[in-house]
């Protein structure tokens, strides 16, 4: 029996050292789990310290249309991730990650589809019914003393600290009853609550717009009768482009002007005057 224990424990770590180095892989190495019907967690871990922007897009093609469903706040995390809560139940879904270091170089990773998540099981050999019973008053003693620390956005804003039990449940009402994320930390006794905030209704512009070849195409019946001019700005709230005077009623301009896939804001000015705040999205072709 001794050796028997010897060898499942020798394979176990075998598995686990296995699943750690997998797990380790930088980008444009990441990770696409099922966790359960519509809900498809997607990780990463990040290897550069300058990154100005991390974006998780999907598909339901594994090469082309690719629309962008997060962005980091924070990209410059070593390890990150986000749940997607609207993910397909009836078509192959997938993903990639869109990531822009400092100076204006991007890159895009392989496109991924879901795996199925199995939670790794821990099997203890018992040599009998005593030594069984002894460890399950163990374990139920263990998870009543251990505590949760719950936080708020992040590890600053500690809301509460509850047992196990209490935390399961807590847990249960979170994901059935709000959109809101729950996510763990680099301890087992840690978690943060990510409060869902709705994306606001976005309304394009009429004056300027992408049309059907990706372009931005500024229209503006009124260029000869009166002076516009046109900021635009990155996410980060750069200054990407400046048109001190639109001349013309109808321009189009090149995507070179923009470095990289994203939204863009932009600020119209009729004679000095702010006419449109306003953001378009610019894909570049890879």
């Amino acid at each position: 029996m001794t050796q028997l224990r010897s060898i499942l424990f020798l394979i176990a770590l075998v598995f686990l050292f296995n699943n750690t180095v997998k797990a380790q892989d930088t980008l444009p190495h990441f990770t696409v789990r099922q966790l359960a019907k519509g809900k498809v967690q997607v990780s990463w871990i990040n290897p550069y310290d300058k990154v100005v922007q991390m974006i998780v897009q999907r598909s339901f093609d594994s090469t082309k249309y690719f629309r962008s469903v997060f962005s980091s706040q924070s990209p410059w995390l070593p390890q990150n991730g986000f749940v997607d809560n609207n993910a397909s139940i009836d078509y192959k879904v997938y993903y990639r990650v869109h990531y822009v270091l400092e100076g204006g170089a991007y890159f895009f990773t392989s496109s991924k589809s879901p795996e199925k998540y199995t939670p790794i099981k821990v099997v203890k050999i018992k040599s009998d019914e005593k030594e069984e019973a002894n460890s399950d008053d163990k374990n139920q003693t263990d998870e009543g003393t251990k505590t949760i620390k719950i936080y708020k956005k992040n590890k600053d804003s500690l809301i509460a600290e509850i047992n196990y039990k209490d935390y399961r449940r807590f847990r249960d009402s979170v994901n059935k009853k709000t959109k809101d994320t729950i996510q763990t930390t680099e301890n087992d006794d840690e978690i943060i609550i990510k409060s869902y905030v709705p994306k606001p209704v976005w309304k394009a512009s009429s004056y300027i717009f992408t049309n059907d070849y990706g372009f931005v195409r500024i229209l503006i019946p009124l260029a000869k009768q009166h002076k516009y001019k046109i900021i635009f700005y990155n996410e980060q709230n750069e200054e990407v482009l400046t048109i001190k005077h639109v001349k013309e009623k109808d321009l189009i301009l090149d995507k070179s002007n923009f470095k990289y896939s994203g939204w863009f804001y932009f600020e119209l000015y009729e004679n000095e005057k702010l006419k449109e705040k306003n953001k378009i999205y610019v894909g570049i072709d890879k």
